[in-house]
């Protein structure tokens, strides 16, 4: 039991503000493999859109935890993770179908005191899936993203 209690504070520390993730609102960001999309954010879910290198992407992600991170008063530091699920319809050099991405994902969020928006940094790794004339091919992959929210 004495090696479990630290192990149960530890997990406590690290989800006690368990909740919101990130701003509400609407956002735009860019990254890789989605060069400029937008975002909508509604308490812990998120949907976003945009174009990538060889087509179009979409995803849904849920946040389950968020924590702030005092680093001085005033300045509105938190990081955030969650879980996720992309898909992209794509085409190159006559090669296309569809890829599907589930993942998990980490962020940091900065919210500029007396404005109404807030910068954020993530990434996402999880297991690329392809369809269509590339079935079957797939493995570890990554993504990650910058941007902005307007919050209301």
């Amino acid at each position: 039991m004495k090696r479990l209690a630290p192990l149960v504070v530890l997990f406590a520390l690290m989800f006690g503000s368990l909740g919101k993730a990130q701003s509400d609102g609407f956002g735009i960001y860019s990254g890789w493999p989605t060069w400029i999309g937008v975002q909508y954010q509604v308490s812990n879910f998120r949907v976003g859109a945009g174009f990538a290198f060889a087509g179009l992407g979409a995803g849904a992600d849920y946040m389950f935890v968020e924590q702030a991170l005092p680093v001085a008063p005033g300045f509105d530091l938190s990081w955030y993770a969650g879980a996720g699920v992309s898909a992209g319809l794509w085409t190159f050099l006559g090669v296309g179908g569809i890829y599907i991405f589930p993942h998990g994902l980490i962020g940091i969020e900065y919210a500029f005191p007396g404005l109404p928006f807030s910068v954020y940094g993530e990434g996402q790794l999880g297991f690329g899936i392809f369809t269509g004339s590339v079935a079957g091919v797939g493995g570890l992959d990554y993504n990650f993203r910058s941007g902005l929210i307007f919050r209301p």
